[in-house]
This record gives C-alpha cells, structure tokens and sequence, in this order.
C-alpha cells in the first residue's frame, strides 16, 4: 500500500462491487437446431449474434426459458417434417382446437 493512503472501507468496496456488476457482459451467441441426422436439416437461428447480459441468469430465467422455447416451436414449425409431429399435440395444449 502506497504511504498516507488510506485503505478502502467496507462500504466502499461493497458499493464497487455492486457497480461492477451492473456493468453488461457482452456474449455473442450462435443458435443452431438439429432436425435431423443430416447437415441440410439444421436451421441456424442466431449467427454470432451480441447478446448484452445484465445482472444475473438466474432472475430472468423464466423469461429466457419462455423465449427460447417459442423461439424452438417456431423454428420447427418452419420444417415440414417436424410439424406433421408438433400439430398433434397443440390439441393437448388448454383452450387450443377444443369446441365448445
């Protein structure tokens, strides 16, 4: 420690901390969904894309869990083999296909 500097307080170093991470973390994410066996069958989503994470994964889980199934549903949705397999099972999904 340098003399006549004064070390930091616990206050200090917890307030430090706390700006620190509220900073984002840059990730740069690729998705990629495998329909098959074959390369041609796997549809490539997000390329190298800039994914800003702030605070924590696991406050937002439910949300990150939400999107990347409907992302998920609509990329398959987008292949016919694997709709024919999905459509059957909207009816099992409430208030969906059901006639009053």
């Amino acid at each position: 420690m340098k003399a006549g500097k004064k070390p930091a307080g616990i206050l200090a170093k917890a307030r430090e901390r706390r700006r620190r991470a509220q900073e984002p973390l840059e990730v740069r994410m690729t998705m990629r969904f495998n329909f098959g066996d074959t390369p041609e069958e796997a549809v490539t989503v997000m390329n190298d894309r800039r994914v800003p994470m702030v605070g924590s994964v696991f406050e937002s889980r439910d949300r990150i869990l939400r999107a990347f199934t409907v992302l998920l549903m609509r990329t398959g949705m987008a292949q016919p083999k694997v709709a024919k397999e999905l459509i059957p099972l909207l009816r099992l999904l409430p208030g969906v296909g059901r006639k009053k």
